[in-house]
């Protein structure tokens, strides 16, 4: 196969993944895909258990996402997760009482590296 052949697979997967995520393609992803985008392959293959309904339905599994990135405080996730999330189904207020059980179990801080992401996805659902 040459590199062309190789690329066109690369944006395949890309596109897969996005179609799959609601049409929707994380910044990240698409940073993946032009600087190393034979990674994909490998996030394309681990990011099936989220991608696909199983015991658990892929919206329930979004918002454990979600919970997870919150409570590890990664700001960046909670816009992707959460608008995912929505894409699949998601309400405003399963997403608030996700963070809800973050503030709980992970403290207040949860909650405070959400809101940023929170209010631009709920922001954009208002337009």
């Amino acid at each position: 196969m040459n590199g062309d052949t190789m690329g066109d697979e690369h944006r395949e997967a890309l596109e897969r993944m996005g179609k799959k995520m609601g049409d929707y393609i994380p910044h990240t992803l698409k940073a993946i895909y032009e600087h190393n985008p034979e990674m994909l392959e490998l996030i394309e293959r681990m990011d099936r258990v989220l991608l696909e309904d199983g015991a658990l339905d892929k919206k329930t599994k979004r918002l454990i996402a979600l919970a997870c990135v919150a409570t590890r405080m990664c700001e960046e996730c909670i816009y992707p997760q959460a608008k995912v999330a929505m894409n699949y189904g998601a309400t405003k207020e399963e997403i608030l009482e996700t963070l809800e059980v973050c503030m709980v179990t992970g403290g207040v801080p949860t909650f405070s590296i959400a809101k940023n992401g929170i209010a631009k996805l709920f922001s954009e659902y208002e337009e």
